[in-house]
């Protein structure tokens, strides 16, 4: 295993972005403690929208980008494929802002919210995340992982100088400190040219994207399901208790919820290695290889679950702090769904390989539907606790719905291989 370079390429990435992701936890355990647990509250409900608008301006462009970049005949299909990705996620952030200017206030009076400025906020800057995001994908793509690294780094450090000054200056609001936190990623963009390769050219306007579209429209139509998805599943939950609790529950369960995601960042990390790689994979051989190390990692995700739990109280009171010492169990809940999206991971990536696009949107979906579900019926009954236990399960349901399936199709393109080589021999 230690001689792979995907093995390599992937403890760089999970390193390198363990420690972004610890620099910008600094940020929020700042954030967290400065605010206590309602005012913190009002900021995990920007920030969950925020995230969730990122997710459905991206349009699944994204995994797009990371299976067909790395298999394009040349630098200048590269190009037209980042050009009309950037477009199209920029046009998409326009009418969701504009949706957001008209209908905030109505928002916040549905969630039962007081402060709808947050909520504002979130619809105004959400796409500098998304800019970020688009600068990650087409370093990945190439494979420019160190670049990929230190771009994350550049963010995560923006992010702690700031809230760190604005905790310095007394300027101790949800709504400055959200502010901040959103335009944070913008600092690497602002330096594209320093992370990308010298022929890229970026050109969203004047070119025909005619072949792009149709190249990659096929699998982003799946992939935006499953992208937007997953966003709202790993934010909407914040937004119910906030519907049908109160905002300092909200906040017990905010930030639980942002200690889990950096588990989750962690494993999207993962999958920005694997899945160009994956894509590349067609033989037997190939895949028969990469699924001995999809099922270590899925054990190892097990494993390091059960060695988290002695240490989750004292996680939240280094962390959040001894405020939110009532969300341990649901801390605890939280990171074992946390786990299980590292454990499915290896596994979704093989569907970068397989000829199955449709497996990202239907198994999108269905997640989704568990989520809202369960937090429909669940949460107004028995509170937080039912919020965590939706998101578990959910996270239950699709690992074993994608090992099942990638165990048929992985038989069948076997199959498939063997008929092949049986002709060819005869």
């Amino acid at each position: 295993m230690f001689s792979s370079v995907g093995l390599r390429q992937s403890i760089l990435m999970l390193g390198g972005n363990a420690t972004a992701q610890g620099v910008s936890a600094i940020s929020l355990i700042i954030i967290s403690r400065s605010l206590g647990p309602e005012l913190f509250g009002e900021f995990s409900v920007g920030f969950a929208i925020a995230l969730m608008l990122n997710r459905i301006s991206d349009l699944g462009l994204s995994f797009a980008i990371q299976k067909y970049a790395p298999v394009a005949t040349d630098n200048g299909q590269v190009n037209r494929i980042f050009s009309f990705t950037l477009r199209m996620k920029l046009i998409a952030n326009l009418i969701l802002m504009a949706l957001g200017i008209i209908t905030y206030s109505w928002i916040a009076k549905l969630l039962n919210f007081d402060n709808p400025s947050i909520i504002l906020i979130s619809f105004l800057f959400f796409g500098a995340t998304v800019m970020y995001e688009q600068l990650q994908a087409m370093l990945q793509s190439l494979h420019h992982f160190i670049q990929s690294v230190g771009v994350n780094l550049l963010q995560a450090v923006t992010k702690l100088i700031g809230i760190a000054g604005l905790w310095y200056l007394g300027l101790k609001s949800a709504n400055t400190m959200l502010t901040w936190y959103m335009l944070a990623p913008l600092a690497p963009v602002i330096l594209f040219s320093k992370f990308m390769p010298r022929w890229t050219e970026i050109k969203i306007f004047k070119q025909d994207f005619s072949g792009e579209q149709t190249l990659l429209s096929t699998m982003a139509s799946h992939t935006a399901v499953a992208f937007i998805a997953a966003g709202i599943i790993e934010n909407i939950d914040v937004l119910f208790v906030q519907r049908y609790l109160t905002t300092y529950e909200t906040g017990l369960f905010g930030g639980a919820s942002r200690i889990a995601l950096l588990l989750a960042l962690a494993a999207y990390s993962l999958s920005n290695v694997l899945n160009p790689r994956v894509a590349k994979y067609q033989t037997k051989a190939d895949i028969a290889a990469y699924l001995k190390k999809a099922v270590m990692i899925a054990v190892a995700s097990v494993i390091g679950f059960l060695l988290f739990l002695p240490f989750s109280g004292m996680i939240i009171n280094l962390t959040i702090g001894p405020a939110y010492a009532d969300g341990q169990l649901i801390l605890n809940i939280l990171m074992a769904a946390s786990f299980l999206t590292v454990a499915v991971v290896p596994f979704m990536a093989l569907f970068f390989s397989f000829d199955a696009p449709w497996y990202f949107s239907v198994t999108g979906i269905m997640q989704l539907l568990v989520i809202v579900l369960g937090n429909v019926i669940f949460v107004p009954m028995f509170g937080l606790e039912a919020a965590a236990w939706t998101r578990l399960a959910s996270r239950m349901i699709f690992l074993v719905v994608t090992v099942c399936l990638a165990a048929y199709y992985y038989r069948r393109k076997m199959n498939t291989e063997t008929e092949e080589v049986e002709i060819i021999t005869n």
